[in-house]
């Protein structure tokens, strides 16, 4: 061996040996106002042993290693468990220094990837998990209290790292303590710098990107045109969500680790996707294939993130996405730069923010330590967000200059247009009034020379097509009647007569106006009018009953099922004047608000839709509209879409002080000839006493031999014992209903001819469709109009000559006393019209109606508490056929509202309750005042021998076949009999039986009273 190998040798050995004897010094602490760094060289060994965390552990042979740094040196690929430690000597001897032991606090930067904090060899805390169950959180700065115990009496403070790395981070050159923030210090200054570093940058950032992107987000809603605004909008909450992602303040959230750092990457790798999609916006240049390659592959890295379920993926597309956004960013220049050199003035600006930017990306992540020494990525990536916010601003206060400028030039050409406007206008209004002048004589020839040719001799055909061509020139003639009208209005030449009418009659015009098409439609009309109000006022009755039946039947024609409410009630009264406020109320397919706002104008519809299928001329509305303001009122409306509209308009009129001569009634039948039918057979079906009573007296009036049934099967029984001409069913009953006593009669033989007419209170087209397909032929709905009824006779029963029943006995066709018209919740002219005019029995129904239901409405209340729902609506629909029958409109009304509302849900609203008791309370005041003002007492219908025999036997089989129209049938007799039926003992012990539906008692009573009954002369 040379000298010069010697010597190299010994050089080898002396250098090993210096190697081995570097160590970690201990940090001296002499003060705690100011953190001191713990940062430097550490003892290093890789395994694991619990007692390496002992303060008193020789750890002298340990390699000694950089902290932060990268992997010590030869440990890039370990995978395991690792220890990290070091010294820190506290001077005790100085007093400050001892008063704050208690609150020594250290804070630990980042650490790969997982780890556990020794002081003094107790545990302090740590990030993630180790095995056996190791859970990777590597980016959290920490800070730990160090407890009194910790430091030993010469103040000598051992710090141990227990750090785990796993298997799938082999290839990351980072390990163990990496980076961030390595000190000791005061607790309270260490958690306050802390909260600054999370602030600043990326805390601050966050908020000011979100802001200026939810800023711009906003205008391109407003402004969809402005397509820069939208992507700029979302790339600036990209970077706020990187920005907060990147900060500490992610930790406060309750998020699992792994979605933090997926959102994180999928944030900043979409980030040039986006800002791509704003300057190509912004600068107005497409993108060329270069520039969509890198979204797509931006794009790409996105995805990839998102569907690996690992923290590897992060770190493997890291690196390569760095360099491909340098790539993109050199492209970008270049591309923009091209077109600035062609003339595009934001390319200009463009290339000078992104050569900045891309510096600022070489400097922090391409150049291996950073040539400046800081990283400028976040700021200058900020001020390129700021610059690019500030030129889109621009663009869009350039914008709004255009928009106004255009805006004052279209305001111009506005004004002209409606100078222009405003005399098509004037000439439209006097080719309008010209035009149905002269539109009147022709009509007026029409429908004239109609009405004679109808008088004439003619042909079935002939009769038929002129009937039509009177119906069309009616229609016609009301048509031109209005363009006429709007045009007066228009030109201020309609004015309002004051002149005394009748208010009575005013509504009942209304009235008879609107029930031929709401009938047709199934539709409950009620008129209601406020006691008070004086019976004969001054004004224009034809105008204003022009805009209320312009309402009225407005509410019929969109109303396909329920209820039109015509209410009067007064505001205002002084001495000579009252304001009245007339409402008009539906349940029809109502309105949105978009319609209400152009629901005066003329010529319009509520939309195209309802064009089609309502028909009009779209001015009904606006001429009412000007005709109550030509009264000194207003229209106002209330609806909602799909559940009904409320008009309401006001009017003054004058009190007059000498009435309006009413009118006499007429007898409904004078203008038919019912010749041919008299004597036929009529067999009337129903449930209640009240509503065959009508019936029976209507039509033996109408000398018809007319015969009763309380329910479907009694009915099904008389029919097979005796022909009849025609069966007026009504479909709600006991025992039997309408429906399927039609069919059992239709399936026996010899009854397929036989008429058999639905006569009932659902009038609904459905309610005609169910009673066409039990076999019925025709639809009678309640409340019965006379005329109505006889000529469905007339046109079901077979015409000839039969056998006539007595004519009325002279004491029955007795004139009665003379009767109101209408009191409060009762129209006694319209009731007296279903009776015949026959006042002593209408009162008699009446004081039967209110003394059956005076408590109908408790009595629905209570069968809907007890969960019988549709028992309670068959109370109401009874209840409602009878009040309207006898005028009680209002109680009818009230009656159909709680029908409806229990056959829709179910539910029952207590002010429903509430309104049908009230209007029960008024209407029995208003008949208890009736019969005081006519001065008789209704008499009990009294019948001869035969009738109550007759009437007795159809009570015994009843009672025998359990039938609960024994009742109503014993009640019935008892009024017969008059004031003997008490001297019956069995009879009445009968009727009690059946009081308590004791049908077995009451049949062995009835046996025993058919002997008295032998006795009644």
């Amino acid at each position: 061996m040379n000298l010069s190998s010697c010597c190299r040798g010994l050089l080898a050995l002396l250098l090993l040996s210096a190697i081995a004897q570097v160590h970690a010094e201990a940090i001296e602490i002499y003060d705690l106002g100011q953190p001191t760094s713990i940062a430097g060289i550490w003892q290093f060994k890789p395994g694991d042993d619990p007692g390496w965390a002992d303060p008193q552990l020789d750890d002298s042979d340990w390699q000694a290693v950089k902290v932060p740094a990268t992997a010590p040196e030869g440990y890039a690929s370990y995978a395991g468990i690792a220890w990290y430690r070091v010294t820190a000597n506290l001077h005790l001897e100085d007093a400050p220094l001892r008063d704050q032991l208690s609150t020594v606090a250290v804070t630990l930067g980042m650490i790969q990837s997982a780890y556990e904090l020794y002081a003094g060899g107790k545990l302090l805390g740590g990030v993630g998990s180790l095995p056996p169950q190791p859970f990777i959180r590597y980016d959290e700065e920490k800070t730990y209290q160090i407890p009194r115990e910790a430091i030993d009496q010469q103040g000598r403070l051992v710090l141990a790292l227990r750090v785990w790395r796993g298997e799938g981070a082999v290839n990351r050159s980072s390990f163990g303590p990496n980076s961030g923030t390595f000190v000791i210090g005061n607790v309270g200054d260490l958690r306050a710098a802390a909260t600054r570093s999370a602030l600043l940058p990326n805390g601050i950032l966050a908020a000011i990107y979100l802001v200026v992107g939810l800023y711009h987000l906003f205008i391109a809603r407003r402004n969809p045109a402005l397509k820069e605004f939208f992507w700029f909008g979302l790339l600036a909450l990209a970077l706020a969500i990187y920005s907060f992602e990147t900060s500490q303040w992610k930790f406060a959230l309750e998020i699992p680790y792994l979605v933090h750092k997926k959102i994180e990457f999928v944030a900043l790798y979409i980030s040039p996707f986006l800002f791509t999609k704003t300057l190509s916006h912004v600068t107005r240049i497409p993108l060329n294939l270069v520039a969509k390659g890198f979204q797509f592959s931006f794009l790409a890295y996105t995805l990839i993130v998102i569907a690996v379920p690992n923290h590897d993926i992060h770190f493997l597309t890291l690196r390569s996405f760095q360099y491909l956004a340098a790539a993109w960013s050199a492209s970008a220049v270049l591309f923009m730069a091209w077109h600035a050199i062609k003339g595009n003035r934001a390319a200009r600006v463009v290339v000078g923010l992104m050569l900045v930017l891309a510096a600022a990306i070489f400097n922090d992540v391409i150049a291996p330590t950073g040539l400046l020494g800081v990283n400028l990525l976040h700021l200058v990536f900020a001020a390129v967000i700021v610059l690019m916010a500030v030129l889109m601003a621009n663009r869009y206060t350039e914008t709004l200059r255009k928009l106004e400028q255009s805006v004052e030039e279209r305001t111009v050409d506005l004004q002209t247009m409606n100078q222009e406007l405003q005399q098509a206008l004037a000439a439209k209004g006097e080719f309008l009034a010209n035009m149905s002048h002269e539109l009147r004589t022709p009509m007026n020839a029409i429908i004239g020379l109609t009405h004679l040719g109808l008088k004439t001799e003619l042909t079935e055909q002939q009769r038929d097509y002129l009937t039509k061509v009177n119906k069309a020139a009616g229609s016609l003639q009301g048509i031109i009647a209005s363009i006429l009208d709007f045009a007066k209005l228009e030109a201020s030449e309609l004015t309002a007569a004051q002149e005394p009418f009748s208010l009575t009659e005013l509504l009942d015009s209304v009235e008879s106006l609107t029930m031929i098409p709401a009938g047709e439609k199934g539709l409950a009309v009620t008129f209601n009018r406020e006691p008070g109000i004086p019976e004969t006022l001054i004004g224009d009755a034809q105008r204003l009953g022009q805009v209320l039946a312009n309402l009225t039947s407005n509410a019929v024609k969109f109303t396909e099922r329920g209820t039109v409410q015509v209410s009067v009630r007064p505001t205002q009264r002084t001495d000579s004047l009252i304001t009245l406020c007339f409402t008009v109320a539906d349940t029809g397919i109502g309105m949105t608000a978009e319609q209400q706002q152009h629901l005066f104008e003329a010529f319009s519809q509520a939309d195209n839709t309802s064009t089609r299928q309502y028909g009009g001329t779209g001015l009904g509305l606006a001429i009412s509209q000007q005709l109550a303001g030509l009264m000194g009122g207003e229209i106002a409306v209330e609806s909602h879409q799909g559940s009904g509209s409320t008009f309401n308009f006001t009017v003054a009129l004058g009190i007059a002080s000498v009435p309006v001569a009413a009118p006499q009634a007429t007898d409904p039948i004078e203008n038919l000839d019912l010749t041919p039918i008299q004597g036929a057979r009529v067999l009337v079906v129903d449930d209640s006493e009240i509503n065959l009573q009508i019936a029976r007296e209507l039509l033996q009036q109408a000398r018809l031999q007319v015969e009763v049934a309380h329910n479907g099967q009694e009915a099904v029984s008389m029919i097979g014992r005796t022909a009849y001409d025609c069966v007026l069913m009504d479909v709600q009953m006991p025992v039997m209903d309408g429906y399927k006593a039609t069919e059992t009669i239709r399936s026996q033989p010899g009854f397929a001819d036989l008429p058999i007419l639905a006569m009932t209170a659902n009038a609904l087209p459905q309610d005609r469709e169910r009673a066409r397909q039990a076999g019925m032929n025709d639809h009678i709905p309640k409340p019965i109009d006379p005329n109505e009824v006889f000529q469905k006779l007339l046109a079901w029963i077979e015409p000839g000559e039969r056998a006539l029943p007595a004519p009325e006995s002279p004491e029955d066709a007795a004139s009665t006393p003379a009767m109101p018209q209408e009191m409060p919740g009762l129209r006694v002219s319209e009731g007296m019209a279903r009776v015949g005019g026959n006042a002593r029995l209408y009162l008699k129904l009446l004081k039967e109606l209110c003394g059956e239901y005076a408590d109908s409405a408790s009595e629905i209340q209570s069968l809907r508490q007890q969960g019988d729902a549709n028992g309670a609506a068959r109370l109401a629909h009874k209840l409602r056929g009878i009040a309207n029958n006898l005028g009680a409109a209002e109680v009818g009304g009230c009656a159909a509202q709680l029908e409806t509302a229990l056959g829709s849900d179910g539910t029952l609203p207590g002010a429903m309750i509430n309104t049908l008791a009230e209007a029960l309370t008024k209407l029995m005041g208003s008949v208890e005042e009736l019969q005081a003002s006519v001065g008789t007492e209704p008499e009990a219908a009294r019948g001869g021998a035969k009738e109550n025999r007759e009437l007795f036997e159809k009570l015994m089989l009843a009672a025998t076949e359990n039938d609960p129209g024994a009742v109503d049938m014993a009640e019935q007799l008892f009024q017969q009999l008059g004031a003997n039926a008490e001297a019956f003992p069995a009879l009445v012990a009968a009727r009690n039986c059946l009081d308590m539906y004791d049908f077995a008692g009451s049949a062995e009573h009835l046996k025993a009273a058919e002997l008295e009954l032998d006795q009644i002369a």
